[in-house]
């Protein structure tokens, strides 16, 4: 008689069993990517309604500051080298568009928190927002909108580990000249050095919102560097230089 789990006359074989655990957990490897996959996806889009969001409130902000884009120690994230601004606090740009959001919300990606101040010293804890997910391009900061070039081609949010970007073309404190554009490194596809911090975490890509106000996915070997340098005009040999390349 062929023996059985059972010890009946029926029921499954040891082997069997081993087979069907074995078929279990086949289909389990190949539904995991499918299921991570969707699940990111709908972060991607909920982290896309934020951007759309902090658009809207870029768009706002200008009109009621006579097309004018935040300044002072919003442009530059403080007033003073230890980063406080006048009032003692440490401000992004994202600040300035909070009177034209419901909530903080919108600051941060629901797939990645870039940066927390929560755990700093408690007397440096004074940033805002706190925490977020999204940085800012200073270089169209504290300017009229009619001077900013390419306005529908210039990034101005987009994901990022760190809350402001500030390097420039040919830069003589970076690497080859210009370290992929912004400290936080987004050009090489990570914070600081460390590839488990992967900044294009949204399927290779960030989400952005440009000038004009729209917001859009890119993978991150499809953006430019004329996408974040206002000055640089198309005859510059790093116009149509993706930011995943150094110069």
């Amino acid at each position: 008689m062929t023996s059985s789990v059972s010890g009946r006359g029926y029921g499954f074989t040891l082997i069997e069993l081993l087979i069907v655990i074995a078929i279990i957990a086949i289909l389990t490897a190949l539904m995991f990517p499918v299921i991570f996959r969707a699940k990111e996806g709908a972060r991607k889009v909920n982290c896309s309604s934020n951007v759309k969001q902090l658009a809207k409130a870029w768009l706002l902000y200008t009109q009621d500051y006579d097309e004018s884009t935040p300044g002072g120690a919003l442009t530059r994230y403080a007033a003073f080298p230890d980063g406080r601004s006048l009032d003692g606090k440490r401000y992004t740009v994202l600040w300035a568009l909070k009177p034209y959001l419901k909530s903080e919300q919108p600051f941060l990606c629901p797939t990645q928190e870039g940066w927390n101040f929560h755990d700093t010293v408690a007397a440096l804890d004074t940033h805002r927002p706190r925490k977020g997910s999204y940085t800012s391009n200073y270089m169209i900061m504290d300017r009229h909108f009619s001077a900013i070039e390419r306005i529908s081609d210039m990034i101005v949010f987009c994901d990022s580990y760190n809350p402001w970007m500030d390097c420039y073309a040919n830069c003589s404190g970076c690497t080859n000249g210009c370290s992929s554009y912004i400290w936080d490194r987004i050009g090489r596809g990570y914070y600081q050095g460390n590839p488990q911090m992967k900044t294009d975490w949204h399927n290779g890509g960030i989400n952005s919102v440009f000038s004009d106000g729209h917001a859009k996915w890119y993978a991150l070997g499809s953006i430019y560097y004329s996408n974040w340098v206002p000055s640089l005009t198309e005859n510059d040999a790093h116009f149509r230089r993706p930011i995943t390349q150094d110069w």
